[in-house]
């Protein structure tokens, strides 16, 4: 039995010892909990895991391969692989890259020839992820969790990899150093200098309660800005609720820390009407001054990680869908590419364009988007509303790619960086 299969056992049995016995009751409702104010979302609620290879990846290794040019370095031992419109490198060494494509490439857009605008870590980061090198605005995934449809107690988890918050600090939790489990049980409040002690859940229940049903009859009478911050308090009681009990639900007790764990724990969260948003870091050293041989390895383990991710996606129910493949998408990023040719010393040095990964609900699948030149260039002029090359537009940049992201989460981009036009050839149905 897979790793993965075991833990979706583990999560089973334990879902069904937790509701079979008197504890089960009373988190059930037992206790006639009140009713959440929040109901389900309207329209368009796509869910977003991000991830993101901090340090430069090599494009030419999976996304981008060139092999009818002398201008790039292409990996030995490689060919051109494809499926359908897909075409990215193979080789005996990435069986999984294949097994993903070819399962899941319907689903998946490759984008080519981005412009990245820098080659600093910090600066390309930050332009990758915001589309701009102002400080106060907030990341895509930041963005897109705090303009949900719908209050959620965990709007955008941070389970490692870069931050943006800007002006949605509140949107923003970080579950780094195993904290994420601690907030949700509510054994964080024993971290303190002065440890609060944790009530029993009958009482803990009770007490909930109480509260609850005074705060909702105080706002009732209430008008004006009283009431306001009454509804306030009420909408935090509310999703403060909402995190109890849930742990055992995600089964998120029964999962380690490696990457394809923490994509489950945020697929499980995002099932459960808690997070919209996750942001996990790709492990491994991707800035390959000194040996570019690091790239292929540490790239295909992450297909694997993505291939068992998308199977865990098709066969676990949704939130607002049938399946979670149906509700949510998977970006994975890197803050730059690295150059075509290699140097000296066998590596590969910083290089301002890049490629994106996107894939899962509404994307424009089986598609390669942006172009990149002989010179691993990007070319000066794509239309955005196909995404392909052509005379009178402008070059691809990760402005455009982010915009998109944001529309293919059913946001107005130009509420968010105005002037901007989307990569709208992302979304299926292009707009």
């Amino acid at each position: 039995m897979s790793k993965l299969n075991e833990q979706r056992m583990r999560r089973l049995l334990t879902r069904r010892h937790f509701l079979g016995g008197a504890s089960g009751l009373m988190a059930a409702g037992a206790l006639g909990f009140p009713k959440l104010a929040h109901g389900a979302a309207k329209g368009i609620d796509r869910k977003f895991i991000w991830f993101f290879a901090g340090g430069g990846w090599d494009t030419s290794t999976i996304l981008d391969p060139h092999f009818d040019t002398d201008g790039v370095d292409m990996d030995i031992d490689t060919v051109m692989g494809s499926v359908g419109n897909l075409r990215y490198t193979m080789g005996p060494d990435r069986e999984p890259v294949d097994r993903f494509f070819r399962r899941w490439g319907a689903q998946a857009a490759i984008i080519n020839g981005i412009n990245h605008h820098s080659v600093g870590h910090d600066s390309a980061t930050q332009f990758c992820l915001t589309g701009t090198s102002a400080s106060s605005y907030a990341d895509w995934p930041t963005v897109i969790a705090a303009n949900s449809p719908v209050e959620l107690p965990l709007p955008h988890v941070v389970f490692s990899g870069p931050s943006f918050p800007g002006t949605y600090g509140a949107a923003v939790v970080r579950a780094g150093g195993g904290t994420l489990l601690d907030l949700i049980d509510g054994s964080i409040v024993g971290y303190s200098d002065s440890p609060a002690p944790l009530p029993a859940t009958p009482a803990d229940s009770m007490v909930d309660s109480f509260v609850h049903k005074r705060v909702a009859d105080f706002a009732a009478g209430q008008t004006g800005l009283a009431r306001t911050r009454a509804e306030g308090l009420l909408s935090n009681i509310e999703r403060a609720m909402k995190l109890e009990g849930r742990r055992f639900e995600a089964g998120l007790s029964d999962l380690g820390n490696t990457t394809l764990d923490q994509a489950i724990k945020a697929s499980e969260m995002m099932r459960l009407g808690l997070t919209r948003c996750a942001m996990i870091r790709i492990p491994g050293g991707w800035d390959s001054h000194g040996g570019n041989q690091v790239q292929a390895p540490q790239q295909v383990e992450f297909y694997d990680v993505l291939d068992q991710l998308f199977d865990h996606l098709a066969t676990t129910p949704g939130n607002s869908t049938t399946w979670l493949i149906d509700e949510v998408v998977v970006v994975a990023q890197s803050d730059f590419g690295r150059t075509p040719r290699l140097n000296g010393g066998g590596g590969k040095d910083h290089w301002p364009y890049g490629s994106t990964l996107v894939a899962g609900a509404g994307v424009n699948g089986n598609r390669v988007l942006g172009k990149s030149d002989d010179s691993l260039i990007a070319v000066d002029s794509i239309n955005l509303a196909t995404g392909q090359e052509e005379a009178g537009h402008d070059q691809l940049g990760v402005e455009h790619v982010g915009t998109g992201l944001l529309k293919l989460a059913g946001l107005d981009p130009e509420n968010f960086l105005p002037g901007v036009q989307p990569l709208d050839a992302l979304l299926r149905g292009g707009a």
